[in-house]
Parts: structure tokens; C-alpha cells; sequence
């Protein structure tokens, strides 16, 4: 998939968008415009992020920078802010924090984001993994991801592009029995 993914967007290498993780844990921080310590507005592995990844590996996890980094605002399409994945999973990931009372309207334009990506990697190339879309819409990465809790979103998400809708900021990548 890596081979696939740098020849459908060459601008992975060029800007950077993509490391490997073998941590047993780490956290994925999306940085606010008004952050002063992130440059381009951009997720980066970083500690005391909003979205935890647990490696029960060891197993190497890509990271790809989508938001701000793969794809930039004047593209003119919604993207999701990053994906993880390893050898049989891809997750797409949009992070927002919400203040009181925002948490319908951010956790909506997540969705949205979410289907955007999807759309452009499905018709891009052949995925070839299980599909998972996280919602991390103003919750702390300390609480595990559960399957949405609208029966409508994940029935999209399902029909739509295949994918596993979940709300939650934090991605468990188990062992795999042979």
C-alpha cells in the first residue's frame, strides 16, 4: 500500500506527510492555527495529543499527514486531519476540540470531513484493508472508541464506503491470531 499510496500522491514524500511508528503508545496532536509552537496547522505525532494510538504490536503504524499537509485549503474539498494504519486496517481520523454547546455542529463538519477523504482515497486506489473512520470530536484520548452512537452515520459509513464509524479518540491496534 505504501507504494500505491506515494505514486497516487506524490506529495507525500515531497511534503513530508508520512512516518512509521513502533511505539507501544503514542498520541497524535492536531495543531490549532493560533498554536505558535506547530507550524502549517497540521497533526503531528506529538506528546499529550487529542488521539492516543496503543501498538500491542510490535507492528510498524504508518502516519499520514493528510490535512495541511497531503492536501492544503485552496484544494477545494473537506479532508480529514490524518490515517493510520498497518497491515490490515486503515483508520481516518478528524479531531476537534468544541467548546460548550459545539459539539453537534463540530461533531457534524467531522463527518463530513471524514466522507470527503474516504471518497478521494476509494477513488483514488484500492485500499485493500479493513476501513475505520474515528470521530474525536471534543473527548479526552484517555476513553476508548465505541461504535457510533448514530445509527444513521453508521449505517452510511457501512454502505457508503465499507468503513466502521466510531466516536472516540483513541485506536487499538491488537494482535492478530494466525
Amino acid at each position: 500500500m505504501i507504494n500505491s499510496l506515494k505514486n497516487t500522491f506524490p506529495q507525500i514524500e515531497q511534503n513530508s506527510c508520512l512516518e512509521f511508528r513502533i511505539d507501544k503508545e503514542f498520541e497524535i496532536y492536531d495543531c490549532d492555527e493560533n498554536d505558535d509552537n506547530c507550524t502549517m496547522g497540521r497533526c503531528y505525532v506529538k506528546e499529550n495529543g487529542q488521539f492516543k494510538v496503543i501498538n500491542h504490536g510490535p507492528k510498524e503504524i504508518a502516519f499520514l499527514a493528510v490535512d495541511k499537509c497531503l492536501f492544503f485549503n485552496n484544494d477545494g474539498f473537506k479532508k480529514c486531519d490524518c490515517i493510520i494504519f498497518e497491515d490490515s486496517t486503515i483508520c481516518f481520523i478528524e479531531i476537534k476540540d468544541c467548546k460548550n454547546g459545539q459539539r453537534a455542529k463540530r461533531k457534524k463538519t467531522a463527518k463530513e470531513q471524514l466522507k470527503s477523504t474516504l471518497q478521494i482515497f476509494k477513488e483514488a486506489m484500492d485500499l485493500e484493508r479493513e476501513h475505520e473512520a474515528y470521530l474525536c470530536v471534543g473527548v479526552s484520548s484517555t476513553r476508548p472508541s465505541t461504535l457510533s452512537s448514530s445509527m444513521d452515520s453508521i449505517v452510511e459509513f457501512e454502505e457508503k464506503f465499507d468503513t466502521r464509524l466510531f466516536d472516540g479518540c483513541q485506536k487499538e491496534f491488537k494482535l492478530r491470531p494466525y
